[in-house]
């Protein structure tokens, strides 16, 4: 099939972990196809179809985490849950192509009432699965369920590496229950293909030693472990909604901010869309205030949206390296790709 996904383009911190027999990740040949070229050599080759799509069931999560728009309240568009019709459009359109969808974005997917219901149905037609998640609301029976599918694969998303800098930035107590659930979902898997267990977390300060420690306790409950760079740059703190102690620890933490701010070549518009809860489409992951929309799944063909003026604009506009030109691209770097000296790579 020649239409297929990537779940992230940024995996030079990333080390596969061989438990036994090697398990592949599903989505790794997904992964080559959209790190092929360059963006101008993306522009001139640009395939007929997304490679895959991001799919946001809601908006709305239960963590507060300070360098989220919905956890910080500083998204300003409405909460919601996809419809069924929704997402009905959406198989219907991707069918065809057998297109991969990830279900990530602005929110929490397993806060969704009919998460597993559409999973399952997406997985009859063929179609790869991957999910992010916080973890929250993984109990044995969700993981019962998603190994029923089979969800091809998952991320577990922390934040620090550590209890404290996990709490500082997530704000909630829920590092070593995390851990449990990682656990807890490894061995249920077994010796089975699926899900590929993807463990994914940021930092802003943490030095080597603490990273090592953290790697040193997850990597045997996971496929693959990669720890990048926290990004605060985006987070406005006059348009925020939350505590003055949320705020003095996030300006602090800004302070403290180590990624290295090169714009990297775009991942996105080349290879993927994002649809958003109400069924508006976004050329960006980080647009959570709809400042690239494109196009509307409920009114158009995935084929006009992927082949928009708008859309178009932009690729010929990153492909030049542009990012300036646009609020959002503005604050975008490798946060994966890049690393301040004394963090040693593994």
């Amino acid at each position: 099939m020649a239409f297929r996904a990537r779940a992230t383009l940024f995996y030079a911190l990333s080390r596969e972990i061989l438990m036994g027999q090697p398990r592949e990740n599903p989505f790794k040949p997904i992964y080559a196809a959209c790190n092929s070229g360059n963006s101008a050599h993306k522009l001139a080759n640009l395939p007929d179809a997304p490679r895959y799509i991001d799919i946001e069931l809601t908006n709305t999560c239960n963590f507060r985490c300070l360098m989220c728009p919905t956890g910080t309240h500083m998204q300003q568009r409405d909460s919601g849950f996809m419809s069924e019709e929704t997402f009905n459009r959406v198989l219907e359109q991707i069918a065809p192509y057998k297109i991969p969808l990830r279900f990530i974005r602005w929110g929490e997917p397993t806060l969704h009432k009919q998460f597993v219901e559409f999973l399952t149905r997406a997985k009859a037609l063929g179609i790869p699965l991957h999910m992010n998640t916080n973890g929250s609301k993984m109990d044995d029976a969700l993981m019962d369920a998603l190994l029923a599918i089979p969800l091809d694969s998952i991320k577990f998303s922390f934040q620090g590496v550590d209890a404290p800098s996990y709490e500082e930035m997530r704000n909630t107590d829920f590092f070593a229950e995390l851990m449990d659930v990682i656990k807890a979902l490894h061995a249920k898997r077994g010796d089975g293909r699926f899900p590929y267990l993807h463990v994914s977390t940021t930092i802003t300060y943490e030095d080597a030693e603490r990273v090592a420690a953290f790697r040193a306790a997850i990597e045997p409950y996971a496929d693959m472990v990669t720890v990048g760079r926290t990004i605060l740059e985006h987070m406005d703190p006059k348009s925020m909604r939350c505590s003055q102690k949320d705020l003095d620890t996030l300006l602090r933490l800004k302070d403290a901010e180590s990624v290295v701010k090169k714009h990297p070549e775009c991942p996105e518009v080349f290879d993927k869309l994002s649809i958003n809860w109400d069924g508006s489409v976004s050329a960006c992951c980080g647009d959570f205030d709809q400042q690239m929309v494109v196009g509307d799944i409920n009114a158009q063909s995935l084929d006009a949206i992927w082949r928009s003026e708008q859309l178009n604009r932009y690729r010929e506009m990153l492909a030049q390296m542009r990012h300036d030109e646009l609020p959002l691209c503005r604050t975008c770097y490798d946060y994966m790709g890049l690393q301040t000296p004394g963090l040693q790579q593994t």
